[in-house]
């Protein structure tokens, strides 16, 4: 039953997979214009320089050829050059800007889940008190604000305002750092905001799911056993917190399968250079190589996450791996 399990779910990241290497290639060629048009209207380039780099993209090749070429270069790892950065190539690119979007969305997703399991099995814990509705009330009306105005509240109070943190980039241009340590405090500065505006949207619906997993636990038969047995209270919330943790631990896994792309808002608000923004910049100006690289690694880490947590829950949860035949 185990192996009918994995390879059910293996047929099913196949497909996936197929379905979203197809969309990849066919979504940005679907905009209207093209990369040598748009290069043409900024930097004022003649007819026949638009010609050249039409063919040397392969964009006067019919789409199938398109498609195939885009396939070999997709397996291969030899991604191609930028359109709006030639001659960089689309590993360099991604290599570049990679580290930095790992670093945001490694903290963020520390302080995302962090705050919200803890929030939640408080909540879960104390249900019906005031401690319980001042959590839930509060996770409801912070998931409800926009993420965009409440980042831009953040900068124009923190940044423009009290000017205690920087509004964008990475480090401060320019600025020399004598050592590491004057550098990671640099870079731990300007992601401040950052983080914090993605902390405040995105930990309310950890909270809930954890507090609703945390009611539904304290409902079943093993904890009003354990409680018949006198055991202590910290024994009885343990036994519960391991049970309540599966739905929030697979929101990590899928949240960890969307860290290769970035927060594409986030990184856009703040000029923050990484993935995100590459891919921001790479739509405006219909970078086709650098948007089908992008994506192509987004939609592995993201098929890869969901797939751990199909086989989490089956090695936590027995049931899960019983799946009915005919």
């Amino acid at each position: 039953m185990l192996r009918y399990f994995l390879l059910s779910r293996l047929l099913r990241v196949f497909i996936v997979f197929f379905i979203i290497v197809l969309l990849n290639f066919l979504l940005p060629r679907a905009m209207p214009g093209d990369p040598a048009s748009i290069l043409a209207n900024e930097y004022n380039l003649p007819a026949d320089t638009v010609r050249i780099l039409r063919s040397m993209w392969k964009l006067d090749r019919p789409l199938y050829e398109q498609f195939f070429a885009y396939l070999e270069s997709l397996f291969t790892g030899q991604w191609g050059y930028s359109y709006k950065y030639y001659p960089r190539t689309v590993y360099e690119l991604v290599m570049e800007r990679l580290p930095w979007t790992l670093l945001l969305q490694g903290i963020t997703s520390l302080t995302v889940s962090g705050l919200g399991i803890i929030m939640g099995i408080l909540a879960g814990w104390r249900r019906g008190s005031k401690v319980d509705v001042s959590i839930t009330v509060s996770a409801i009306v912070v998931y409800a604000i926009p993420y965009y105005w409440l980042a831009l509240m953040l900068q124009y109070v923190f940044g423009y305002i009290l000017k205690v943190f920087p509004v964008a980039h990475a480090v401060t241009p320019g600025l020399p750092h004598a050592n590491f340590f004057e550098y990671a405090l640099d870079t731990l500065w300007h992601l401040a905001l950052p983080v914090t505006a993605v902390t405040l949207t995105a930990y309310a619906s950890y909270t809930l799911v954890t507090r609703n997993s945390m009611v539904d636990v304290l409902e079943e038969d093993f904890i009003f056993v354990a409680k018949a047995k006198g055991l202590p209270e910290r024994v009885v919330m343990k036994h519960a917190i391991r049970n309540a943790l599966l739905p929030p631990l697979t929101m990590l896994a899928i949240r960890l399968g969307h860290i290769v792309g970035g927060a594409v808002i986030t990184e856009t608000v703040f000029s923050y250079p990484g993935v995100g923004y590459l891919i921001y910049e790479s739509i405006i100006y219909k970078d086709y190589p650098v948007l089908n690289a992008a994506f192509f690694m987004l939609a592995i880490t993201v098929i890869a996450a969901n797939f751990a947590a199909d086989l989490l829950y089956a090695v936590v949860d027995p049931r899960i791996r019983y799946v009915k035949r005919g």
